[in-house]
């Protein structure tokens, strides 16, 4: 629908931040970092290495999943099945899984945060709403722990109040149908992209464990 494009423009204002920090190796990139480091004043800096993907992110993933389960049935009720849920926009924000663990989890990061403000539109058009409110207090949460996870999460940024307001105020602009159908493509996009990365990184932590396994066997003479 022609409204996409609208809203594509605003997208690309988001889309438009660096992942990456001034300075920050570019992602493919091997970065060697020294075990110590000293601060000048005497005290040693230990430079400690990322911990593993944490399960919790998988399943807190599994546990926004059940939340949103039910919104292709909520849509089909709120149209009385004049509009087929498979024209909404499912992919606002495109999935991308960069190599590196590190940068993986900061595109996810990142992503995130554009949908929590994604979630303001929807929220204004639907105030109340269950899926809503529970995506609002887990986004959040889920954001949380993957930064816990990575090495730099400082380089994880966040739209500016600018940015976010140019970004809503685009949404506003649309006519009453559009608005709805947008929040409803919003909660679709989050639900796609939260199955997604779910399998992305079950599949990583899988072939992890395979290779430590693997590196654990006994050589045979």
């Amino acid at each position: 629908w022609p409204s996409d494009l609208r809203l594509l423009a605003a997208l690309m204002l988001a889309a438009a931040l660096p992942l990456c920090v001034p300075g920050a190796p570019l992602e493919g990139a091997v970065t060697v970092l020294p075990p110590e480091e000293s601060s000048g004043d005497g005290e040693e800096v230990v430079q400690t290495k990322p911990s593993p993907t944490d399960p919790s992110i998988t399943e807190t993933l599994a546990q926004i999943l059940k939340v949103t389960k039910g919104h292709k049935e909520e849509f089909k009720n709120e149209f009385r099945g004049n509009v087929d849920y498979n024209s909404l926009n499912r992919t606002l924000i495109p999935v991308k899984f960069p190599k590196s663990k590190e940068a993986g989890l900061q595109q996810l990061a990142q992503d995130l945060t554009k949908y929590s403000v994604l979630l303001k539109h929807v929220d204004k058009e639907y105030p109340g709403k269950l899926i809503v409110t529970e995506l609002k207090a887990t986004l959040p949460r889920l954001i949380t722990k993957i930064k816990r996870t990575m090495r730099n999460a400082d380089r994880v940024v966040a739209l500016t109040g600018s940015q976010e307001l140019q970004l809503l105020k685009d949404l506003e602009s649309l006519d009453s149908y559009h608005r709805k159908m947008m929040a409803h493509s919003v909660l679709s996009s989050i639900r796609d992209f939260l199955v997604e990365w779910k399998r992305e990184l079950t599949k990583r932590q899988r072939d992890g464990s395979r290779l430590a396994s693997f590196r654990k066997e006994p050589l045979r003479s």
